[in-house]
């Protein structure tokens, strides 16, 4: 593939991620407007100045994410491949747990999806972003450690799962569903790329076949944030801090050109501080320890330039284009129990596009049909995965109108998702627990979440604990979906051979092949 038609290949995905749900914005625009008249209060109906800078924005995305992919894809997945594969060559052993933290939080904290989620939770941005920093960064060393101990990945998933479920009820209710939002939102486009290239890098070195520990290593950094912000929820409840009793809709200004001045502005410095630390960490490391030809550090370098700008234009298009609308549209909705219908059809719509639209998700359907065999079709598992998706955004919107506890979906949801991971191959377990953080991938932090908490808002819901939430559902419903797949195909396979065998040998025939009578009748 020619330079050329790489660079639009990737802007190709960008567009097609973003267009259904510019689509479905734009006929609701002109369905409220020309449809609905007099349906809305006023101040839920979308102004032409808001419908412009979403125009912008859905623009500015398709060219952000164009170039954070390719950029990812030049810098993150080659310095995790990269630092990955020479720590384990490291003879020391607290040097290569020490490395290795410091790289999960320094990844972590670039997140775009991580950003987008704690520029909405309403406390200091810069805690929730540590914390969760922290959280990936520790469980990255556990993950590590599980490869070079052979540790059991069921048995790790539900250890710290266990003790997540526990601790929960010793923190402000309030501050559950963000607990679990931050599990999914982590593992996004920067930290999945880095992850799965350090975990190439890891096996590879380290002489592991086990494609599991590859899978599992992004998995288990997906616990770790909620446990971490668990810890910090206790920190808070114990010093008398709280969550805000009122939370603010960041609803479009009048100026369109002060929109969007204040976006850059405000993205051009904080993508700086999470971009530049990662290429800083790199850059030393690599004189120290791996030294790379020069090529090839400019290479990772422009790669990095190519990520700070994506992220700059995905992140202020967020800001003042996709969130705002977002939430105007879901106050739209949860202004009148009459619309709650049409509330569950656009949010199913929101989560099943999303999914279909997600580069990731395509090449995860390929690796589950390259390793069952062909026995389940890529196709099935893209159409299962996606409805399961849109039926977890309208399972929280019903949650969210009828106000009952999040736990009541996770608890039977994370039960049905251990006993399947005792029932089936333990890849399968890490491909689920890894595809969460795919499915909840940039269109569900930066739309369908907004969407969710305007809803609430509009209701005059507590939005922390019937808004907040949808990103857990959306990552726990590829666990129960992928494995039950997974159970499926043995299943399947279980009985072709029992068939196989059948023909083989007859009933009561002590004879395999009678080559003898074969012959006399010739």
């Amino acid at each position: 593939m020619t330079k050329v038609n790489y660079w639009l290949t990737k802007f190709k995905e960008s567009a097609i991620s973003t267009a259904p749900i510019a689509v479905l914005i734009f006929a609701f625009f002109f369905v409220q407007k020309y449809g609905l008249q007099g349906s809305f209060k006023e101040q839920y109906y979308i102004s032409n100045n808001e419908l412009w800078a979403f125009l912008i924005s859905v623009a500015s995305i398709i060219l952000g994410m164009g170039l954070f992919n390719v950029g990812t894809e030049q810098s993150m997945t080659e310095i995790g491949e990269l630092i990955g594969g020479s720590l384990v060559k490291k003879k020391n052993f607290f040097f290569v747990i020490a490395m290795t933290f410091i790289l999960g939080v320094l990844v972590t904290i670039a997140e775009p999806d991580l950003a987008v989620l704690s520029g909405q939770i309403g406390v200091d941005e810069q805690v929730i972003v540590w914390t969760i920093g922290v959280g990936v960064g520790a469980f990255l060393v556990i993950g590590v450690l599980r490869v070079f101990f052979k540790m059991n990945l069921n048995t790790l998933f539900l250890a710290f799962y266990g003790l997540a479920f526990t601790l929960v009820y010793l923190i402000d209710p309030r501050f559950l569903p963000i607990c679990f939002d931050s599990g999914g939102v982590t593992t996004g486009p920067v930290t999945v790329p880095f992850l799965l290239g350090f975990g190439l890098g890891l096996a590879a070195t380290h002489g592991s076949k086990n494609s599991e520990d590859a899978f599992g290593l992004t998995a288990l950094c997906s616990v770790g944030p909620v446990l971490a912000v668990i810890i910090i929820a206790g920190i808070m409840k114990a010093s008398g801090k709280a969550l805000p009793d009122a939370y603010s809709i960041s609803l479009a200004s009048d100026s369109l050109g002060e929109m969007i001045a204040h976006g850059l502005l405000h993205s051009l410095k904080n993508v700086a501080l999470s971009v530049v630390p990662i290429l800083l960490f790199f850059i030393v490391y690599e004189l120290l320890f791996i030294r790379l030809s020069w090529r090839m550090v400019l290479r990772v370098t422009l790669g990095m330039v190519y990520t700070y700008f994506g992220l700059v234009l995905f992140l202020s298009a967020v800001e003042y284009g996709f969130m705002p609308i977002a939430q105007k549209v879901g106050m739209s909705f949860g202004s009148d129990p009459k619309f709650f219908p049409f509330a569950l059809i656009l949010g199913s719509l929101f989560g099943v596009f999303g999914v279909l639209a997600e580069p990731a998700v395509h090449v995860l359907v390929q690796q589950i049909q390259d390793i069952t065999d062909g026995t389940i079709k890529k196709g099935t598992v893209l159409a299962i995965l996606a409805a399961s998706i849109g039926a977890a955004v309208a399972l929280h919107l019903v949650r969210s109108y009828f106000e009952f506890d999040i736990m009541y979906y996770l608890i039977p949801g994370y039960i049905l998702a251990f006993v399947l991971s005792f029932c089936v191959p333990p890849i399968y377990t890490a491909m689920a627990f890894d595809s969460g953080g795919v499915a909840s991938g940039p269109m569900t932090s930066t739309f369908v979440l907004p969407f969710c908490i305007g809803f609430a808002v509009s209701r005059g819901s507590d939005p922390y604990l019937y808004g907040f939430g949808l990103v857990a559902m959306v990552a726990m419903m590829p666990l129960i979906v992928l494995q039950a797949l997974g159970l499926v195909s043995g299943i399947k396979k279980a009985n072709a051979l029992a068939k196989a065998r059948k023909r083989i040998v007859e009933e009561d025939d002590a004879q395999v092949i009678h080559f003898m009578e074969e012959e006399a009748e010739a």
